[in-house]
């Protein structure tokens, strides 16, 4: 199958690619906000935004920290609260989990409930 017509069909993911073939199905840990501050301190993430009907965003790594602090942070909720998709900013949140990585970059995909 031609990688560039895949897209997401359901949340959670069972699969993550990439138009330039790379796949996993390693999904390790949910990832926290407090985490994912923590893996940026140590150094460049790889953010992959999933959202259903379109096909997994990545974003740049040279653009991880921008991403994080203008996009991801504010949209992802406080570990163990109640989300009201309603009362999250913009209508929307992401639950962020940590897949394994051929790079030395980690790899965080958001997946985006709205």
């Amino acid at each position: 199958m031609d990688v560039s017509l895949k897209i997401v069909t359901h949340l959670p993911i069972r699969e993550l690619w990439r138009k330039d073939g790379f796949t996993t199905t390693s999904r390790g840990r949910s990832l926290s906000k407090n985490e994912i501050t923590q893996l940026l301190q140590a150094g460049p993430v790889q953010f992959a935004v999933v959202d259903v009907g379109l096909p997994p965003l990545g974003i740049a790594i040279n653009d991880c920290y921008r991403f994080w602090r203008d996009e991801a942070k504010s949209h992802l909720p406080s570990a163990g609260s109640k989300v009201v998709l309603s009362q999250q900013p913009d209508g929307y949140c992401y639950f962020a989990s940590e897949w394994d990585s051929e790079t030395t970059a980690p790899i965080v995909v958001l997946e985006k409930h709205h």
